[in-house]
Formats: structure tokens, C-alpha cells, sequence
């Protein structure tokens, strides 16, 4: 038996989701949208980690920041009112990295080249990077089972 769980390098998840006027009123609830939609939360997810992370996150990237943990931590207590468990954010942060969503060098984030200011175009690239990788292999599949 192939060992299958071995064989996933990565998962590409993209839920398509209605957008109603009420998610955009708030930037909060426009972030758990988003969120939701890129597959980076599950649907009914209560915790709010990852979301208040990411609000940093595109915060500082539109202020053209490439923050550390510290001004990471320090964005979300001023977003949530609270302190975050640096734990909890340190997964997030590795998770988004592993993922290839977030980079990461000299202990400063970034999102795609840190160069570039439009997120849109910086996560569509790498969901089509990765779709079309992931093609490329079922294509060479199904050529394998055409040949009978």
C-alpha cells in the first residue's frame, strides 16, 4: 500500500463563498472572510487567533512594515485590546510560513518578494503556483490511465 499521507506536499484549498455587503462592513469580519475563503480557517472556526494575526499582518504590510514577532505581538494587543499568547502566534506565524503564505528572513515577515504592495496579486500568484504544480502532476496521471 503507497503511504498517501507521505505523498501531499501541500494543500490547495479555495472555497468559493458569497461575499454579502454586511461581511465588508467591518474589517474584522472581512478578514475572517477572507481567511475562510483562502482555506486558512475552517467554517464555524471560534478562534479568532489566526484572524487578529492576519489583521496584523495586512495592517503592517499596507503601513509597507516587515515586522517581527515582537511588533507582530505588539499590533495585535493594540487591535484586540489584549495580550496574545506569543505560543499561539508563534504557530500561526510557522503555519503561514510552512504554507509559503508568509516568508520569513533575518526575523522579519513579509508577504510574496516583500517588495510588492498589492496582497490580491501576491496571494493569487501563489494559489495559481500552486494549482498549476499540482496540475501538472494530474495531467501526467491521467495521461498514464489513457494509455490503458
Amino acid at each position: 500500500m503507497i503511504p498517501e499521507s507521505k505523498l501531499i506536499e501541500s494543500e490547495v484549498l479555495i472555497r468559493k463563498s458569497r461575499l454579502p455587503n454586511d461581511v465588508l462592513l467591518t474589517r474584522k469580519s472581512t478578514i475572517r472572510w477572507l481567511a475562510l475563503s483562502l482555506g486558512l480557517i475552517n467554517p464555524n472556526e471560534s478562534r479568532t487567533v489566526l484572524v487578529d494575526l492576519l489583521d496584523a499582518l495586512f495592517y503592517l504590510h499596507y503601513c509597507e512594515e516587515q515586522p517581527t514577532t515582537k511588533d507582530i505581538l505588539a499590533k495585535m494587543k493594540e487591535i484586540t485590546g489584549s495580550e496574545q499568547n506569543p505560543k499561539a502566534v508563534y504557530y500561526h506565524l510557522q503555519r503561514l510560513t510552512d504554507g509559503g503564505i508568509l516568508n520569513r528572513k533575518k526575523g522579519v515577515y513579509y508577504f510574496g518578494t516583500g517588495d510588492e504592495k498589492d496582497l490580491s496579486v501576491i496571494f493569487k500568484r501563489l494559489y495559481e503556483s500552486r494549482m498549476n504544480s499540482a496540475f501538472s502532476d494530474i495531467e501526467k496521471a491521467f495521461s498514464r490511465i489513457s494509455e490503458g
